[in-house]
């Protein structure tokens, strides 16, 4: 429970100001107001409306808005639905109790699981900051966590939000925990899954050090926001779905997540707590989570690889999932596009079997389909890559997925080529004749951000030339695409110091 002081009862009338702030708990009032009730700016309130409400902090403006108003920025607007004119009522609000708690961590004292779940509802409804929520993520991820209290975090993650139940039907997921560019899998693996009459409602995460996740990617093809009940109706309809997440499924990870990405940190616990709790809340029965290994990837060595694979291990025995997780090491990007646009023309060209696929991306999606299938008992041993490759030469795989993206509001009629990056290109050729011999993937990464990935759709890398393929001097080694000159210009400059190919 909160720690409040109830003090005073304001009533004010609702204003949406057409302003985006990155943060849904800011609202304006008034100097005037602010002064009549003994308020000043960074004050923590509660905003009522209805029967719901969340905590702001306060702002404070001259001119923006009239006495008898407050200021709703158009998050909150997004948010909760509060329109022009409706009243609310905003009441000050002492620290929560939860920051105590984090502060208990800090000095590396355990907590409870009613402890830690008062945490992560104080974070899901706002009641903490950006500020706050990033002192949570330092006092428990990098304070080394007993496997006890990663328990009750994904638990607690998991019960703070809604749950899924398709009844006795089979649910199937698989995860990459991520670290090679490209690597788009994901889309392919749900549709061969699903052409086999099988559940797989896919959630998948945004980019966070990465130059795209899944749902960047599958933006490109169709919308991936959808409510708990509109998830269920599409799988139920289609066998699958691909989504960011779902607005009410383990929701305090979203807000984790975004505080990471500013952040530029993910720690391994933390990585492993986030994908878990969405696939419980999921309903998720049987998992495939794939591990790249590579010096230049997420995951460096296979030390750190058998660490990730101990706690999913753990977790999933702890919530009766089985689970399959495949460590393979990995020396160069999945595919060759990199960044949204591209990496979604590479997976449909897949899909639809054209001649200039990535054979790579194919491979390894059969591959893994054929391991999830075969854990599920839906293949016997040693004979799912074969029923997952029938699944995609038939094309049932692609006609699975137009049902999917036309469930999920997109054009199932849509074709690999018509996808094209932006307008603005630059093409970087090899300065010596030999082979390449290897890819930076943290370096291509980073490049690929400064050209706009993942927010700008179109921004990205083509690789021209990967690990193995003999180059000439002068020939294209990688083009750059975003739709900003500015944006060209700093990728230019970083490749200077950031070098993405190793030429023998």
């Amino acid at each position: 429970m909160l720690n409040q002081k109830l003090k005073k009862k304001i009533l004010l009338s609702a204003r949406v100001l057409d302003i985006y702030t990155g943060s849904p708990w800011i609202i304006v009032l008034t100097e005037i107001d602010a002064a009549r009730y003994g308020i000043k700016a960074g004050d923590s309130l509660v905003l009522f409306w209805g029967k719901r409400s969340t905590t702001v902090l306060v702002n404070l403006s001259k001119t923006l808005i009239k006495p008898g108003e407050v200021g709703i920025f158009q998050e909150i607007e997004k948010r909760y639905g509060i329109k022009n004119h409706d009243l609310v009522e905003l009441k000050l609000l002492g620290h929560p109790h939860s920051i105590e708690l984090i502060q208990k961590r800090l000095l590396n004292k355990k907590l409870s699981y009613k402890e830690i779940y008062e945490i992560i509802k104080d974070i899901s409804s706002y009641r903490l900051d950006d500020v706050e929520t990033a002192f949570f993520i330092l006092a428990f991820f990098f304070k080394n966590p007993s496997l006890q209290e990663t328990y009750y975090l994904t638990k607690a993650m998991v019960e703070s939000g809604a749950k899924l139940n398709f009844g006795n039907k089979k649910v199937l997921d698989k995860h990459s925990v991520g670290g090679l560019p490209g690597n788009r899998v994901t889309p392919i693996i749900v549709a061969i899954v699903a052409s086999y009459n099988l559940y797989i409602p896919k959630t998948s995460s945004r980019a966070v050090t990465s130059a795209a996740g899944t749902a960047d990617t599958f933006e490109v093809l169709a919308p991936v926001a959808f409510s708990p009940q509109e998830i269920k109706k599409i799988v139920e309809k289609n066998n699958a779905c691909l989504v960011w997440g779902a607005d009410g499924i383990a929701p305090v990870d979203d807000r984790i997540i975004k505080v990471a990405y500013d952040l530029t940190i993910e720690p391994f616990a933390k990585m492993v707590v986030s994908i878990m709790a969405k696939k419980i809340a999921m309903g998720i029965k049987y998992l495939i989570v794939d591990i790249p290994v590579n010096p230049t990837a997420k995951i460096k060595n296979l030390k750190e690889a058998e660490k990730l694979k101990f706690l999913f291990k753990y977790l999933a025995k702890k919530f009766k999932m089985k689970i399959d997780v495949i460590i393979t090491k990995s020396d160069l990007p999945v595919g060759r596009g990199i960044g949204p646009i591209l990496e979604a023309r590479d997976l449909l060209r897949v899909l639809q079997q054209k001649k200039n696929r990535p054979l790579d991306l194919e491979e390894k999606s059969i591959r893994l389909s054929g391991r999830l299938l075969e854990l599920a008992n839906e293949a016997k041993p040693g004979q799912g890559y074969q029923k997952a490759s029938k699944a995609l030469i038939s094309g049932r795989a692609w006609t699975k997925m137009q049902a999917v993206i036309k469930a999920q509001g997109g054009n199932p009629i849509i074709d690999s080529e018509s996808l094209r990056p932006g307008r603005i290109s630059f093409a970087i050729k090899s300065t010596r004749r030999g082979t390449v011999k290897a890819i930076e993937n943290s370096h291509l990464a980073e490049v690929t951000r400064l050209l706009g990935a993942p927010f700008i759709k179109k921004a990205g890398i083509y690789l021209n030339k990967t690990v193995g393929e003999k180059v000439e001097r002068g020939e294209v080694l990688l083009t750059f695409y975003t739709v900003s000159s500015m944006r060209l210009n700093l990728a230019k400059e970083a490749i200077k110091r950031l070098p993405i190919y190793t030429i023998n």
